[in-house]
Parts: structure tokens; C-alpha cells; sequence
């Protein structure tokens, strides 16, 4: 066994430890994600997978063929022909098209042989990360120029355009990952304040992907400060600067939220890695450049770029708290930073919004609300400046700006609005939607109608005057056109006309009263200094008037202001502040694994989820009381049928906790031991079934569906006696009911019988009714129904599957839906219309003409529009023979078996002899990893019940087989499929 490797590549023939790969280019891996020079470098875009791979082992692909990663830690045993990797780890497959790379995550737990030759290292992919001691010493027969010499830089760029392939086309991002990605764009709302910018951010962030909170101006009112910090560069004065920043935005005056809307508490070692890295990547990149442009090598990083990466970082940080993809900036002044941008972002991420309103209503905004300047003369003055920044980017790149006017939203929000979700690009479901059953992406109409409602506007409305407007209807809207025409004084007018008429003019804004340069006012010295010092008398005004009318508003101010005003020797994390030097390696190795303060659910092994749900905010994100109130009961009863068969049994259902919506329904529904009497009394079974509904009404759907099942199957065995029928005719007959009733339930929804509008909300449905023979199971979607059966005198158990998931990962159902229409392919396939994508995501139907309905389910109860593509509500009955001794079923949505093998539910359920307290389990283990893998839980419903044989009935239980194991079994299936 050898840790170090022979590489050979072309005429490459280098050794390198395990060590030396380590060093080699790990400082600079993350410049993989600004510099992208050809595409191979480009596979190592995403910071995640680079830093994860710094020693990776590359399997090169050829077009239409697969390139394997291996990670670190896995052993290597060579050969003179070969090398065979030992181990278990994360790998990466990407698939090699001509125009593009994607990224896919999958688990390696085999060995695996290739040949040398094809093998070499992801610092030797003749990559920017090469440049270190050892690559250098490697490539120039021991040469040790300097590390930073223009001439070893040149020489590395030659070496890199020599052995790249030219002619490899630009390939486009990997699409669909998890997280928010340094390769993402990141977006700034630009223009003036009080132009409408809080209004359109609670628009846009009820986008899925995106989030946009309330901006403590990080860049605007750190940049004048940084002197006092000293020297960035130097760790200590960093830690400082970060400290002060996160204590800025911990402050904010309105606050901002995780994902659980709990209080963002930035963890500083979290941010001072990201910052390093970032810093580290960002230097490098600027050397690069320097070096192609044949410029002086800077030889360190400016303070305000160090400023930018706190601010970066805390961006990043707070969008995969909150399990979004996308960030927006809406500190409206940050086009005056636009240099700095462009050079930290680059093109390829650096994207402006623009909102512009006309300045007499802004100046007329300002004069009424409690923030900011108070004299139209330092109200307009800034509101022109801030223009020209704008209209600067607007002219020198236009294709990094869009344009939006105030008015022009205010006469019709939602087209406006769907021209910037446009240009903000595809939206993505993220990781709180990957999961759902359909994917429901909010149309234009929903994202305006929704921002009224929306957490980030719910949160600002009561805090202060600024942002009363946020709640209002269209009715308030109408009222904002030009309304300094009616309520400015017309000597206001003319001055704010004065101070922007050539901004006006612009911008498409017609001056009322000045029509030409010599119309406007000669602002004087004196006039200024008047001006000057009556804005810092209304501004006092102004917060003694805030101090009465709302003194925890100002109180709020205050507390932020006061972060600004602490030196350089105060603190807020002391032992942030202590801790000593770090270097990069400490940070790439750290950095995936320093999470949030308060994020993190850790569990104790002796947590009794037996006595769910108490203690339940231990496990989730939730308080106990409102996990016990969304948390239903139907608690351990016996009900005996003929024929001996005695059934204890017990349901749980817990509402799902979505992060966003609180107090969305159940939508799951079960039937909980309804008995059939027939005629003379005569009890010949027992029904049981769980619904589980989807879509926005799939509440609805999922009781409407209980209903039609439970009436029409109980009523039509109670008006049929089924005593004296051969057996099978009374499994057909069984059969056949469950089946009508399926499809009457689903009749119902698609027609609107029920009033339920079911285009895209449907449920599905898994029924068991025991009779004294038999389990009959009838099963539409991806709810389930398991036997677990008792063997070896008990000691032992076999769990058998009665159902099977309708998904379309079926060939059989596959079939169905191609040939009724419907597309089946992944999420990242579609998006990249290119259905051999290889993908590990869920696969889902779709239909050809767009991104409907995304059902990740083949047979459904309702669902009207994924009816037209082959999803189908007949379902699929089984018939099994009851086993001699006895056994216990368990009944459940997939919010219970998206999370326990089937399995471990086996092991839960004979643990204990009351039901109650299985079903107590297997709910709150499936909500406790629910949460730990997706920060969410779905609806989780379960019935566990003990079927115990009292007396052994006609049809002898000495047959063990559970499916078709006799000639009369299998004449029922014969029979019933002559039927249908």
C-alpha cells in the first residue's frame, strides 16, 4: 500500500507525496472559482467540490463519456500499469458533452482500476492553483524563481495555454446544486432610497430561490472607517473588522432571520474562513490579471476588498441559512462602489437592478418619513449623485443592468415584475422544494400578491413608519402617481428641478418648472451653508418626534449607530478576537464544517421518541407546543371480525413544519379501522388507508378522497354479503371495490364535483382491508403498506413490501407516460434540455410545452392537468394470505419511508406491544431527520396495527407463501385480470 503516486501526462513524468499534493496549489484552489480559463479548469468552479478534492484523483472523460473523481483519503495500490483505489468516500462523475460540464454527486464504495496513464492530478490539469514551490521546483528541473515573479507567472501561463485544448468550447454552470454557490450571480438593487425599493424587495423575495433582507449598509458605512482598523492583512486587525460587521448586521433595525426565523448569530470563525479563502483566491486572480496585461504585480490585497469579502461572506452565509440559492443587495447606494465590484464579482456574477422614481416623489418620500436627510437640497443632491453612478454603469455595462421604473410598476406590477424575475434567470426549486411531491413554482400573480403576506414584510411593517406602505393593496398604489403634484410646495419643486435637471432629463422625468439651464437657482456658498445647517435641524426634529412617536424604533437605531462608534480595542467576541493564527490549510479544512450558532440539531441517543412529542424542539426547529398541536393521536383500540381475527392498532399523523408557512395543513388524511358490518351483523373486515395529498389544495383533496373511499367501499360491502361466496369471488369482489371507489374519489376532483379545484392538487392513497383470510391492498402513488411478519418462534422478523411506489424511476409506468405524452426526466435535465443528463435527482413527468406539472409520482388521486400525461388513478390490489401466527402491518405516507428503511420500521414496531407507541417512534424519528437533512419536514403519517389469529378460518393457515403461494390465489388474479 503507497500513499504517493507516479503521474504521467503527455510528456509529464512528476512524483509527487501525498503531502506535496497537498501543498501544491491548495492555497490558490479556490481562484478556480474567478479565473476560468479553459474547461478543464473549469470543472473545479464550485468551491465545495475544489476544496474537497485538493488532492483528488482525475479519470479524464472524452466526449459523451464520463470523468470519475476520486477523493481524499483513499489508499492507492500501484502497479507498473495500474493504480487501484481502496476505500470509501464521496466521488463525482462528470459527464462530458461538447459544450459542457455537469456536476454530479454520488457515493464510491468500491475498488476500482485505471491505467496510470490516464490518471493525473487536479493541481496538474495545468490549472492557475499550480503555481507553489513544489509545482514550480517540478516544472523548471528545480528552478526557484520567485513564487510572485512576473517571469514565473509567465511562464505557468504558457505552460497552461500550451496543454489546455484551445479548441474546447466555454461550458455553462452546473445547474441545481444545493447550496448557494460562489459561482451564482449575485444581484444589487441601485438607484435612491424611498424609491419603491422595499416594496419591489418583498416582490422579489417570494421568488423560491432568492433572499433579500433588509440592508444594514455594510459597504456605505464601514468604507469610511477602515483606517481604523488598520492593516487588513494582518489577522488581528481582520478578526476585528469581521467582529464589528457581524455585530452591525446582528443589530440591523430590522432583523435578520434564518430559515427558522430564529435571529442570525454569525459564527466569526465561519466568516473569517470564507474571508480568508476568498482574499486568497481574489489575490491570486488579481496577479493573473495583472500578469496577461503585462501590469505591475500588486503584491497585497486593498482594505476595501477585505471589507467586500466580510460583506460577501455574510451575504453567502445568510442565503444558505435561509436554504436559498440566490442573494440581493438592497443598500441602494452601492453603484458608487461599482469598480470594486466588477473587479471582485466579475462579469460573469455581478448583476444590477435599477429602480428609478421621479425625484420630486422621492424628495416628497423623505420629507415624510423618519429616516435619512430632511431638506429637499441634501435629499436631491444625493439622489442625483447616486443617479449618475447608475447611469455610469447603465452605459458602460449594459448588460449587467436592468432598468425599472417606479411608476411604471406602480401601473402594472405584474409585468414589471416578471421582467426582472426574468432577468434575475430560471428560477430554482432549492433544497426546501426538492423533495415535494409536485414541483409548484409561484407564478407573477402569486410573487406580487404574496409580498403583502410575506415574512420579510410582515417583519419590517411594525417597526417603523418607513415601511407602513409594504402591506397595502392596489388601491394605496394608484395614489402614489406624481403626487408631488398636489402636495409640493412649488418652491420645493423648483429647487429639486434646480439640483436634477440634467438627471431629469435623462431619465425621461419632464421638469415642471425649469425648462432650461438659465431657469435654474445659482446655489451659492451662503445658500448651501443655509441649506446645510436647516437639514441638520429638521434631522434633530426628526428623532425627537421619533423618540415620542416611536422611541423603540430609534432605540434600534441607536444600538446599530453605536457599533460604528466602537474603537478598534472593543469587542463583541472576545474569544473570536483571542484565538490564534490560522493559516489557509486551516481554513479549506475547516471550512464545511464550522455551521451556523444555534443551526446544528444535535440528538442524544437516549432521546424516547416513544413519548413523542415531547421534548420535540430538542430534535426540530419548533417549540413543543407547536409540535404537539399539529400532532394527531388516535390512540390503541382492538376490534375483532369474524372468523377470529382480533386487530390492535393505533395512527399518528404530524403536520408537516414548513420553514415559511407555519401553519399550512395537513395534507395528509387516514381512515383509522372502519369496520364493514354486513348484513346479520356479519363483520367481514376492517378498512384502513392514508391519503397524502399535494399541491396547493391537496388538503382538500386527501379528505375529500378519505370520504368517497370510506363511504362508497364500506356502503357497498354492507349492502352485499359476501358469507357465502367462493373465496374468490370475494376477492374479486373486494377488489373491484377498492378499485371504484379509487376512481370515484378521483372523478370527483378532476370534474370539480367537490368544489375543489385539483389541476395540480391531488392525493395519494394506500388501503388495507382485512378480512378473516385476507390483507387486501390497493395502492395509487407512493404511500406504502408493510407486513412485518414473525419467524424463528418469534426472535426474528421479515419485513415483505405489499405495495410497490408508483414513481416514474418504473419502466412500466415510464412507458405509459411517454405514450400518453408526458416527458420524464430530472429537474437539472430539463433545464438543460438534455434528457441523458446523467442526474441523481428525483425523477419527474413533464409535460412537453413547459415546466408542468412535475409530479413526482405516476398514479394519483385528482391531479387533472398530469391526467393528460398518463398519471392514472387505477390502482395497483394484491391479495395476501394472513400468516398463521399472526403479524403487524404498518401503513404510511412517504414522510415516514423517505427516511426509515423499511427495515428499521420493521425493528420499531417489535419493540413494542402497544402500537401507540410504535407509531409515537416512527413519527418522530422520520420528523427528526427530516429535519437534519432538509430543515423541513413533509406530513408524517403512519398506522401500525398487531393482527392476531384467534381461530384458524376455512382456507387453513398452514400456507406460509404471502403472494399467489396457491392455485386459488392465483385463479383470483387470473380472474381479476380477465375483468379489467
Amino acid at each position: 500500500m503507497r500513499t504517493g503516486f507516479r503521474i504521467r501526462k503527455k510528456s509529464a513524468n512528476l512524483a509527487y507525496s501525498d503531502q506535496e499534493l497537498r501543498e501544491t496549489g491548495v492555497q490558490n484552489l479556490k481562484a478556480f472559482m474567478r479565473v476560468q480559463p479553459c474547461a478543464q479548469c473549469k470543472i473545479f468552479s464550485h468551491r465545495e467540490s475544489a476544496i474537497a478534492r485538493a488532492t483528488a484523483i482525475i479519470v479524464p472523460p472524452t466526449t459523451g463519456d464520463y470523468c470519475k473523481v476520486y477523493p481524499p483519503g483513499l489508499e492507492l495500490e500501484e502497479s507498473q500499469d495500474s493504480v487501484r483505489l481502496v476505500g470509501r468516500g464521496l466521488s463525482s462523475y462528470w459527464y462530458c458533452s461538447e459544450s459542457n460540464y455537469t456536476v454530479i454527486n454520488a457515493t464510491f464504495t468500491s475498488q476500482k482500476t485505471v491505467s496510470i496513464d490516464d490518471i493525473y492530478t487536479a493541481e496538474l490539469l495545468f490549472t492557475l492553483a499550480s503555481i507553489s514551490t513544489t509545482s514550480i521546483m517540478s516544472r523548471s528541473n528545480g528552478n526557484k524563481d520567485d513564487l510572485h515573479s512576473e517571469h514565473t507567472l509567465k511562464s505557468i501561463s504558457k505552460q497552461h495555454e500550451f496543454e489546455c485544448d484551445n479548441k474546447t468550447k466555454p461550458i455553462s454552470e452546473p445547474k441545481n446544486t444545493d447550496d448557494a454557490s460562489t459561482t451564482s450571480q449575485v444581484f444589487f438593487m441601485i438607484g435612491c432610497q424611498r424609491s419603491g425599493s422595499n416594496w419591489l424587495r418583498t416582490m422579489l423575495s417570494e421568488r423560491e430561490d432568492l433572499i433579500a433582507p433588509h440592508p444594514p449598509h455594510i459597504m456605505r458605512d464601514f468604507m469610511p472607517q477602515l483606517e481604523k482598523y488598520g492593516d487588513l492583512s494582518k489577522q488581528s486587525n481582520l478578526k476585528i473588522l469581521i467582529d464589528h460587521v457581524c455585530a452591525f448586521v446582528e443589530h440591523n433595525q430590522v432583523q435578520w432571520l434564518d430559515l427558522h426565523s430564529r435571529p442570525m448569530e454569525f459564527e466569526r470563525d465561519a466568516i473569517f474562513m470564507e474571508v480568508m479563502i476568498t482574499i486568497a483566491c481574489f489575490g491570486f486572480k488579481e496577479k493573473y490579471t495583472a500578469m496577461q496585461g503585462g501590469n505591475k504585480i500588486k503584491e497585497t490585497v486593498e482594505n476595501s476588498y477585505y471589507l467586500l469579502a466580510v460583506f460577501d461572506a455574510i451575504m453567502s452565509t445568510t442565503t444558505k441559512a435561509n436554504g436559498k440559492k440566490i442573494w440581493m443587495c438592497k443598500s441602494m447606494g452601492m453603484s458608487q462602489f461599482h469598480d470594486i465590484l466588477l473587479s471582485f464579482y466579475g462579469k460573469e456574477r455581478l448583476r444590477y437592478i435599477y429602480l428609478v422614481r421621479d425625484p420630486r416623489d422621492v424628495c416628497l418620500s423623505f420629507m415624510k418619513t423618519p429616516v435619512g436627510d430632511c431638506h429637499p437640497f441634501a435629499i436631491v443632491k444625493k439622489w442625483s449623485k447616486l443617479q449618475n453612478f447608475a447611469m455610469h454603469i447603465l452605459h458602460s455595462n449594459p448588460d449587467l443592468i436592468h432598468q425599472v421604473c417606479y411608476e411604471e410598476v406602480l401601473g402594472d406590477k405584474k409585468h414589471q415584475v416578471a421582467k426582472v424575475v426574468e432577468f434575475m434567470g430560471a428560477r430554482d426549486v432549492c433544497r426546501s422544494m426538492r423533495r415535494g411531491s409536485i414541483i409548484a413554482i409561484k407564478d407573477e400573480n402569486e410573487v406580487v400578491s404574496g409580498a403583502k403576506k410575506g415574512r420579510e414584510a410582515l417583519m419590517a411593517l411594525g417597526l417603523s413608519y418607513q415601511f407602513k406602505n409594504l402591506a397595502r393593496g392596489d388601491s394605496f398604489t394608484k395614489g402614489q402617481f406624481k403626487k408631488w403634484a398636489k402636495e409640493m410646495k412649488e418652491e420645493d419643486i423648483r429647487l429639486v428641478e434646480s439640483i436634477a435637471f440634467n438627471e431629469m432629463k435623462r431619465l425621461g422625468c419632464e421638469p415642471h418648472l425649469i425648462h432650461n439651464e438659465e431657469d435654474r437657482i445659482d446655489f451659492t456658498e451662503e445658500l448651501i451653508h443655509e441649506y446645510t445647517v436647516e437639514n441638520e435641524k429638521l434631522i434633530a426634529k426628526m428623532n425627537a418626534d421619533l423618540a415620542v412617536d416611536n422611541p423603540a424604533d430609534l432605540e434600534r437605531r441607536k444600538i446599530q449607530a453605536a457599533v460604528l462608534e466602537r474603537t478598534a480595542s472593543e469587542h463583541y467576541d472576545e474569544e473570536f478576537i483571542q484565538s490564534s493564527i490560522k493559516d489557509i490549510d486551516w481554513a479549506l479544512d475547516n471550512i464545511g464544517s464550522v455551521q451556523l450558532k444555534g443551526i446544528e440539531r444535535t440528538l442524544s441517543e437516549k432521546f424516547e421518541f416513544r413519548k413523542w412529542p415531547m421534548n420535540a424542539s430538542v430534535v426540530g426547529f419548533q417549540h413543543d407546543e407547536e409540535v404537539a398541536d399539529r400532532f394527531k393521536l388516535q390512540d390503541t383500540q382492538t376490534l375483532k371480525i369474524d372468523g377470529g381475527i382480533s386487530i390492535t392498532f393505533a395512527a399518528a399523523s404530524q403536520a408537516g413544519y414548513y420553514p415559511t408557512d407555519r401553519n399550512k395543513p395537513n395534507q395528509d388524511a387516514f381512515i383509522g379501522g372502519e369496520v364493514v358490518t354486513e348484513k346479520a351483523n356479519h363483520k367481514s373486515g376492517v378498512l384502513f388507508a392514508v391519503f397524502d395529498g399535494h399541491g396547493p389544495n391537496g388538503h382538500d383533496c386527501a379528505l375529500s378522497a378519505v370520504e368517497t373511499v370510506k363511504s362508497l367501499f364500506v356502503q357497498e360491502m354492507r349492502n352485499i354479503s359476501t358469507r357465502k361466496m367462493e373465496i374468490c369471488d370475494r376477492s374479486i369482489h373486494t377488489r373491484d371495490l377498492l378499485s371504484t371507489s379509487y376512481h370515484q374519489a378521483s372523478m370527483e376532483l378532476v370534474n370539480g364535483d367537490m368544489g375543489i379545484d385539483a389541476s395540480q392538487s391531488g392525493t395519494t392513497a394506500t388501503s388495507l382491508f382485512i378480512t378473516k383470510d385476507f390483507l387486501h391492498v390497493a395502492n395509487v402513488g407512493d404511500s406504502r403498506c408493510l407486513l412485518v411478519e414473525h419467524i424463528n418462534e418469534g426472535n426474528d422478523i421479515l419485513v415483505k413490501p405489499l405495495t410497490k411506489d408508483h414513481t416514474p424511476d418504473q419502466v412500466s409506468e415510464i412507458k405509459r407516460i411517454e405514450a400518453s405524452g408526458g416527458v420524464v426526466m430530472t429537474s437539472d435535465q430539463l433545464d438543460n434540455d438534455d434528457p441523458n443528463l446523467i442526474s441523481f435527482q428525483q425523477k419527474r413527468i413533464w409535460s412537453k410545452e413547459g415546466k408542468w406539472p412535475g409530479t413526482a409520482f405516476t398514479r394519483s388521486i385528482g391531479d387533472s392537468l398530469a391526467k393528460e400525461l398518463g398519471v392514472i388513478a387505477e390502482p395497483e390490489c394484491e391479495d395476501f394470505l394472513i400468516p398463521s401466527a399472526g403479524a403487524t402491518f404498518v401503513l404510511g405516507s412517504d414522510g415516514v419511508f423517505d427516511f426509515i428503511p423499511n427495515d428499521e420500521i420493521g425493528a420499531a414496531v417489535k419493540k413494542y406491544e402497544d402500537p401507540a407507541d410504535a407509531c409515537r417512534e416512527l413519527v418522530g424519528k422520520a420528523f427528526n431527520r427530516w429535519c437534519n437533512s432538509e430543515g423541513r419536514t413533509d406530513d408524517i403519517t403512519v398506522i401500525v396495527g398487531h393482527v392476531h389469529v384467534v381461530k384458524c378460518s376455512s382456507v387453513g393457515r398452514k400456507i406460509e407463501n404471502v403472494k399467489h403461494a396457491t392455485n386459488k390465489m392465483k385463479m383470483i388474479l387470473k380472474r381479476w385480470e380477465s375483468k379489467k
